[in-house]
């Protein structure tokens, strides 16, 4: 297999779920455990573009949520 190296450092990237979050327009958007391609070196997260596709779709509303979660502003 190919070691896939970070664009801002030239770190290795591994592959890694985590949460992301986005705030568009006032509101916020969570995408849980989401598997990205994360640098060892610098921390950087690289999200694969069909993900990112996928996660615009949401905030447009073509793709319905799991579920809701009231969060407080302060």
């Amino acid at each position: 297999m190919k070691n896939i190296l970070c664009a801002q450092c030239g770190g290795k990237l591994h592959k890694q779920k985590t949460s992301l979050d986005r705030m568009t327009e006032g509101h916020l958007y969570l995408f849980a455990d989401v598997s990205v391609q994360v640098c060892d070196q610098c921390g950087e997260i690289w999200i694969p573009g069909t993900l990112a596709e996928r996660m615009d779709q949401a905030i447009q509303g073509k793709i319905k949520p799991k579920k809701l979660i009231p969060v407080p502003v302060y």
